[in-house]
């Protein structure tokens, strides 16, 4: 295997907040938590309700208000941040909303550590296995701080069975809400809001939404609209996310269209990111013909990074008949990328036969990588002139 491996794809899932992080010192629960989950009315009444009461109460003082959403995702799964995993010595935000933050009792802690012991014992089973597919609660929780008019100063989210550090101010909690009436809530707050840091947030809530269909509209909207390229960057992510077919189309058009070559960029790794079959032609088709060099070696270096058959001919092709010199090498190096040592046949027979010397020279260096034995053989007989 070729010891060049990029890490691109696990810093932009972490960054963008879809794995859970260590996160340094203690989580401090809330000074109250105010119970709202019971009050009627659509999330956005009682949201807009629980603020202005909270500000009309603690003036001055920071507050938080948070509700959560039913989300599938992987048993072991997590978003959030915890210290110690998610058997921690902090209260889970599930423990708080119950009533219990403080140390737990002996007994207490005993089943905790029995609860603990036993998932450690069902995880090693299931190991290699398709990780099963739960109902997780996910909470949004949105900072207040401490200004006379009540500001939008920060967007967090967690699921409920991790720590969450609340900097021990109040948190008006308003239950679980529907997904619709969510995305109806995280669209308006983003309409209202101008920060960059609170945008992204509201962003990665709306990918977090199951439902594609409630979710599209608003990424599409964000990709399309007047933010920062950042913004727009992360919401082509999230559409990735989705693996919805309308999802795909747009970031397809995204990445053939889009003024920004950033945006164009985080279009086409968006694609890597859909599981449907579909994805994959896409790529083929982007690294072939896109318009754009910045899209094609994108293209090229995402196809390698994909579990698919179809990538070793494919980079091959592009390596030998590309009229692009830096997309030819690029292309080299993704077949050095593609896994098992599928890319080393490839990679000797250009060094030993493309008709471009500057190719042949730099396949070898991509063989040199490489600690597949066919690769040195190749290597060597290139010496001897073979």
């Amino acid at each position: 295997m070729c010891r060049y491996r990029w890490a691109l794809l696990l810093t932009a899932v972490a960054a963008a907040g879809m794995a859970a992080v260590s996160a340094a010192g203690g989580h401090r629960p809330p000074a109250r938590v105010f119970d709202r989950a019971a009050e009627t009315g659509p999330l956005a009444t009682k949201f807009d309700r629980a603020v202005g009461d909270a500000s009309g109460s603690a003036a001055g003082r920071a507050f938080w208000v948070g509700y959560s959403i039913d989300r599938l995702m992987g048993e072991d799964s997590h978003i959030g941040s915890f210290t110690d995993g998610p058997g921690s010595r902090d209260a889970t935000i599930a423990d708080i909303l119950s009533g219990r933050s403080g140390p737990a009792s002996s007994a207490e802690a005993s089943e905790d550590i029995r609860k603990a012991a036993q998932a450690a014992v069902e995880k090693i089973d299931r190991k290699g296995q398709p990780e099963k597919k739960v109902v997780k609660e996910l909470g949004f929780f949105l900072k207040f701080g401490p200004d006379k008019a009540p500001l939008l100063a920060g967007f967090e989210m967690s699921t409920l069975d991790l720590s969450f550090d609340f900097e021990g101010a109040p948190l008006y909690w308003l239950g679980k809400a529907p997904e619709a009436e969510s995305l109806e809530l995280v669209s308006s707050l983003y309409g209202r809001n101008r920060g960059e840091e609170v945008r992204k947030g509201l962003i990665a809530a709306a990918g977090c939404h199951g439902t594609a269909g409630l979710a599209l509209p608003f990424l599409g909207r964000v990709i399309g609209g007047d933010g920062s390229d950042e913004l727009r960057k992360d919401a082509a992510f999230w559409v990735g996310q989705l693996n919805d077919p309308d999802g795909l189309r747009l970031l397809v058009k995204t990445a053939r269209s889009d003024r920004s070559e950033e945006v164009r960029e985080g279009a086409v790794f968006g694609i890597s990111q859909v599981e449907l079959p579909a994805a994959v032609d896409e790529l083929i088709a982007l690294a072939r013909g896109a318009e754009k060099r910045d899209v094609r070696k994108q293209a090229v270096f995402w196809l390698s990074q994909m579990a698919t058959g179809k990538a070793g001919g494919v980079l091959e092709e592009i390596a030998l008949e590309d009229g692009d010199i830096e997309i030819q090498e690029q292309a080299l190096f993704a077949l050095s990328e593609l896994p098992d040592h599928q890319g080393v046949d490839a990679l000797i027979k250009l060094a030993k036969t493309h008709p471009d010397p500057r190719i042949r020279k730099k396949a070898v260096f991509w063989l040199g990588e490489c600690d597949d034995p066919r690769a040195l053989d190749a290597i060597i007989a290139i010496i001897k002139g073979k």
